[in-house]
């Protein structure tokens, strides 16, 4: 093939393939609970930072629409859950906690997950009330997220 021929070819498929394809797009929703002060939260996929979440009492909402990167062959994401959390426990004190959690999303494409704090705010993961199935978190903090530095 002369040389013409396959630059042309080359530069056709560059044209033809859309740059920082993605392989999934889903939703993510973070709320904050009646007893959180404030949460700063990072969302890691596939260990690339998606998306960050900042709740406090003006802003207790946020939904945020992300983009899997393109991985040929392979449907299902890691996700990483990690920042900080202050909130009021049950005896009236002030603690603040970090926000260490994971797991994989199996096949995500058009899926809205919340994003949740559990167990006194020790255990945090994506569900989808939709399907319990389109989530499985990995039990304890995510090896992903940085223990603090003081």
């Amino acid at each position: 093939m002369p040389l013409r021929t396959r630059l042309a070819a080359t530069a056709l498929f560059l044209l033809a393939t859309p740059l920082g394809a993605h392989a999934a797009s889903f939703t993510v929703v973070d709320d904050k609970a009646a007893e959180e002060i404030a949460e700063t939260t990072r969302l890691y996929i596939d260990g690339k930072l998606a998306a960050q979440f900042r709740l406090d009492d003006v802003h207790t909402h946020k939904e945020i629409r992300v983009d899997a990167p393109d991985r040929p062959g392979q449907t299902a994401h890691d996700y990483a859950l990690c920042g900080q959390i202050s909130y009021v426990a049950a005896d009236g004190a002030r603690q603040t906690r970090q926000v260490s959690g994971g797991g994989t999303l199996p096949a995500p494409d058009g899926m809205r997950f919340i994003a949740v704090g559990a167990a006194d705010f020790t255990l945090f993961f994506l569900v989808d009330p939709a399907d319990r199935m389109a989530s499985r978190p990995k039990p304890g903090p995510s090896p992903f997220c940085e223990a603090p530095i003081s």
